[in-house]
C-alpha cells in the first residue's frame, strides 16, 4: 500500500527527489486537513519463490471501514494499482540501500517482510541487490498482482513469496508466524494504515495499534524492524517505544523493542550516507531478546 497522491483530480508522477518532497507536503496538509474537516467535506482522495498464497484476510478483530476516507478502501487500492504499473513513495532502493544493508544484510540472507509493498519498484530492485528470502504482503489484491508482473518482467519470478493479507490481522497466514522473520521493512504502510481511520483519531489509533501488534508478533527477538513514514511518524514512534513484551518474565512491563534510529534524529551510516536525504523520517529498532 505504498502511497500515491492524488488531489483535486490531478494525478502526479514522482520522477525525482524534488518531486516527491512537494507530494510529501501535499500529504502532509490533507493530513491536518483530514484532522479539522467537518464530517460532511469529500476526501482529497476521491476519484515465486513467487507463490500465490491464500487471502487470510478475516474482519475478526478489524475495525470497520470508515467513510471518509480512502485509505481504508480496498477497492480504492485495487482500483489504483490497475491505474499504475508502479510507484515508490518517499525514496527509492538508491536512496535507501545503505541504511537497508547496515541494519538487515544481504550476506545473511535475512527472512524478510515487505508490508503494503503495493506497486513499489523497490521490490525488485531488492531482489537483484541479492535479498533472496522476501515476503510480499497487500491486503490489496491487485497489488499482488502488480508484484508478480514486475518480478516476472524482470526475471525474478522465482525469489520472492506473495501474500494477501491484512497487517492488522495476520493470524495463520504464516507457517509458524510467532517470531517467524529476521526483519520488517515498511515504507508508507503505517501511514496509511493510521489515515484509513480518517476523521476518527480513536480508530486511527486502533488501527496503527493492531497492525504494529501483529508485525511485531512475526518478528523473531533480536530482529529489526525498518520504517520510512512521513506523516505520522511520531505516532509511530510513540505507539512502538511503548509496545511490552506479551509475557516478561519479571512483573515489570518490559519493552518490546530498543529503538536504534528515533524520531527527529539523523542517522549516518559508517560510509558517510545520512538520512535526511530521504523524503521521511528514517525509525529503526531492535527486538529484545
Amino acid at each position: 500500500m505504498w502511497l500515491l497522491c492524488r488531489m483535486a483530480g490531478i494525478c502526479t508522477t514522482i520522477t525525482n527527489a524534488n518531486n516527491r518532497l512537494v507530494l510529501l507536503l501535499v500529504f502532509r496538509l490533507l493530513f491536518l486537513a483530514q484532522s479539522f474537516a467537518p464530517s460532511t467535506s469529500r476526501p482529497f482522495f476521491a476519484t515465486t519463490k513467487s507463490k500465490r498464497r491464500r487471502s487470510s484476510i478475516s474482519n475478526a478483530n478489524i475495525p470497520s471501514d470508515p467513510t471518509d476516507s480512502n485509505f481504508g478502501r480496498k477497492d480504492y487500492w485495487n482500483s489504483l494499482y490497475e491505474k499504475e504499473s508502479n510507484f515508490s513513495w518517499y525514496a527509492g532502493w538508491d536512496e535507501l540501500e545503505p541504511f537497508v544493508t547496515e541494519f538487515v544484510p544481504s550476506l545473511n540472507n535475512p527472512r524478510m517482510l515487505l508490508p503494503g509493498v503495493g506497486n513499489d519498484q523497490m521490490l525488485v530492485d531488492m531482489v537483484q541487490y541479492g535479498y533472496t528470502n522476501l515476503t510480499a504482503m497487500d491486503y490489496a489484491p491487485e497489488g499482488i498482482e502488480r508484484c508478480r508482473d514486475m518480478l516476472m518482467q524482470s526475471n525474478n519470478n522465482n525469489e520472492v513469496q506473495l501474500v494477501v493479507a491484512d497487517a492488522r490481522n495476520l493470524q495463520g497466514v504464516f507457517e509458524n508466524d510467532e517470531e517467524y522473520f529476521d526483519a520488517v521493512f515498511e515504507k508508507g504502510t503505517l501511514d496509511a494504515i493510521y489515515l484509513s481511520g480518517g476523521k476518527n483519531k480513536t480508530l486511527a489509533a486502533q488501527n496503527l495499534q493492531l497492525a504494529l501488534t501483529e508485525l511485531s508478533r512475526c518478528v523473531r527477538k533480536g530482529g529489526i524492524w525498518i520504517s520510512v513514514a512521513g506523516v505520522v511518524d511520531k505516532e509511530i514512534y510513540n505507539a512502538m517505544n511503548a509496545m511490552t513484551m506479551t509475557n516478561p518474565p519479571q512483573d515489570d512491563k518490559q519493552s518490546m523493542w530498543t529503538c536504534l534510529v528515533g524520531h527527529g534524529s539523523i542517522h549516518t551510516t559508517d560510509d558517510g550516507y545520512t538520512s535526511n536525504n530521504i523524503d521521511g523520517s528514517l525509525l529503526v529498532w531492535k527486538k529484545n531478546e
